[in-house]
């Protein structure tokens, strides 16, 4: 297996999200989300379910907290996995359980030339695009992406410089999705058209 590899610095910068404005919405079947959903064996999935399907304005405000959050975006990150396959990206690996630090999903392109660091933000909350954590290195900068404790990366003996990244908001109350890649952890290049799944090296360049 070929991946691609850069030879640019790591800079210990946050992403700036504000491109993502400007990426594509493209649709979420509304039935493809029950796909992921378990209730006999995780509760809190008929929680989530109640709120895709009638708002979060319907669920007690005692259930609006917690465990919804890591099951919100348990689903977004199974949903983008499949909404990605039909480009022809393929799962090296994804991470297992909510919390913990560490990329939701590596992929390889569809051309199996690079690997795509994906972290992938969900919501129920119409209007409220999620955002990346900040706590003593935000998510998805070089310096995040490198540490120690990141399992995919590890596995794979992988760091920042070796691929490209990707976050990727998922809106369950509007039921769509937008997504955005870099190339150096620090600017986002978002994905105006369907065609740029099909090449991303092609369009991002090294």
């Amino acid at each position: 297996m070929l991946y691609w590899r850069s030879t640019r610095p790591n800079p210990e910068v946050p992403v700036r999200l504000n491109p993502l404005r400007e990426a594509a919405l493209f649709s979420i079947n509304r039935e493809s989300v029950s796909s992921y959903l378990d209730v006999s064996e995780r509760p809190v999935d008929g929680i989530f379910r109640e709120a895709c399907r009638n708002g979060l304005t319907s669920l007690p405000r005692e259930q609006r907290r917690g465990a919804l959050a890591g099951a919100t975006g348990h689903v977004a990150e199974s949903l983008l996995e499949l909404l990605l396959e039909p480009y022809g990206y393929v799962p090296i690996h994804h991470f297992k359980g909510t919390g913990g630090h560490g990329v939701d999903l590596l992929l390889l392109t569809p051309d199996t030339s690079a690997i795509v660091a994906l972290e992938v933000k969900g919501t129920l909350r119409p209007g409220q695009w999620p955002r990346l954590s900040r706590t003593e290195i935000q998510q998805m900068s070089a310096e995040w992406v490198d540490k120690a404790d990141n399992p995919g990366m590890h596995e794979w003996s992988l760091e920042s410089n070796d691929v490209y990244g990707a976050v990727a908001q998922v809106d369950f109350s509007d039921m769509v999705w937008r997504i955005a890649f870099t190339t150096d952890f620090k600017e986002l290049r978002p994905v105006v058209r369907e065609a740029q799944f099909a090449d991303p090296v092609a369009w991002l360049g090294p």
